[in-house]
């Protein structure tokens, strides 16, 4: 085994510590490598559902206009390093060995999360890279995540919808006062969001805060011209500014309204950041963000995508459904056991034909048998496979045209399928 798999699976063994909820562990490991997160400002994202994509288009604008830019997101599709990276590249294999040993007697002293030793360790790796700035996405929650510990220039809420129940409330109001939880101090806020009992939550949390409150569609609007599996083209009028002919690379129109709040965030930055129009153009246009309705492979048509939620799953599917009729679809899924499972099989027998569920000891999977049973309440032909390898052979064996395999549902599922396909 190597140094780094060692390393890895460490770091991987802390997850039996659960999720810790508190500065407290997150601010000791930080004063223990020096506080690298006062090197730099951070626009920090939290939310639902977009939160990974507006992270991954703010990136890319950033980029374009010149800025060294760290960016700190959650979870990793293949390899541990895709957490944490500047410009693109992921942190070395060498560094993450680093930076274990030097916090581990730390770590056994106050037992940390996982994810608090994570958020420390891409935070001195930023800082360690000279960074501009960076764009962090907090992880399950907000007002006690770890990544609080930044110094943001502006605080960013994506679409908040009903996810992780158990730690972040079981109504809308609970889980919305849970993400406005990042809102500091005198700190902007920024949020797409629609729903009416989240705006009211975020306004309150900014009107004790003391921090402008900013609804991005309050003074912007955009004109959808053409939608694929490539991306979108649209008009965007923001704050009196027209930008025609925009193409962002990510597909739905829901990756839009992520890029509307992004473009939202930049304008709101602008006595801080310089971005020139051809930069936020190329950077919609060059964006980067694996697992969001990637359309991996043609004849046979292959998407990748990692909604894990009813609402991301439905606007996938609702998507997915505008090119290929349900009965052509099969999807291949699984979810972990804290997911809304009933909802998302209520979706899947609407949109989908043929539902596979992979058996996959990843996480901490829903039993395949339960999703099974609740899949034979509506009208789709389902089984079990134990195997991506199998399903890949029975797709190469497939002669069926226009038809449409989707994995779809988690992560993991998707980090395992891009694997097979990148030795394939």
């Amino acid at each position: 085994m190597t140094a780094y798999q060692q390393t890895i699976d460490y770091l991987f063994k802390l997850q039996r510590v659960g999720i810790k909820l508190g500065l407290d562990n997150i601010l000791s490991l930080l004063e223990e490598v020096g506080n690298p997160q006062k090197a730099w400002p951070a626009i920090h994202i939290a939310g639902t559902n977009g939160k990974g994509s507006t992270a991954a288009i703010l990136e890319s604008i950033l980029l374009n206009a010149g800025y060294k830019v760290g960016l700190y997101t959650s979870p990793h599709l293949i390899d541990f390093t895709e957490r944490m990276r500047v410009n693109r590249e992921p942190m070395t294999r060498e560094d993450v060995i680093r930076f274990t040993e030097m916090v581990r007697p730390l770590v056994e002293r106050i037992e940390p999360s996982f994810f608090e030793v994570t958020t420390a360790m891409a935070f001195w790796h930023f800082t360690n890279q000279e960074i501009d700035l960076a764009v962090v996405e907090t992880g399950m929650g907000g007002r006690l995540d770890s990544t609080r510990a930044v110094q943001p220039l502006i605080s960013v809420i994506t679409p908040i919808d009903f996810d992780h129940q158990f730690y972040l409330g079981d109504t809308i109001e609970k889980i919305a006062a849970e993400k406005a939880g990042i809102i500091q101090e005198g700190v902007p806020c920024i949020t797409n969001n629609h729903n009416p009992a989240v705006l009211r939550v975020l306004s309150e949390t900014c009107q004790k805060k003391g921090s402008s409150f900013i609804k991005c569609f309050d003074n912007s609007s955009y004109q959808l011209l053409a939608s694929d599996f490539s991306g979108s083209s649209f008009n965007l009028d923001i704050a009196g500014n027209l930008f025609e002919n925009l193409s962002l690379n990510l597909p739905g129109e829901h990756q839009i309204e992520n890029a509307v709040l992004a473009a939202g965030t930049i304008v709101n930055l602008q006595d801080k950041i310089s971005v020139a129009d051809a930069a936020f153009r190329e950077g919609l246009q060059s964006v980067q963000w694996k697992g969001r309705i990637d359309l991996i492979s043609r004849n046979p048509d292959i998407i990748i995508d990692v909604s894990h939620n009813p609402c991301g799953v439905e606007k996938t599917l609702a998507f997915v459904r505008d090119y290929f009729p349900r009965e052509n679809i099969t999807a291949i899924t699984m979810l972990q056991d804290d997911k809304e499972y009933r909802e998302i099989c209520r979706l899947f027998g609407k949109h989908v034909n043929t539902v596979w569920i992979a058996d996959l000891p990843l996480g901490k999977p829903l039993k395949p048998e339960t999703l099974q049973k609740e899949f034979r309440r509506y009208p789709v032909a389902v089984d079990i496979i134990h195997s991506i390898e199998d399903v890949i052979t029975e797709i190469d064996h497939s002669k069926n045209e226009n038809h449409l395999w989707l994995f779809i549902g988690s992560h993991y599922l998707a980090g395992e399928v891009y694997k097979c396909f990148s030795t394939s």
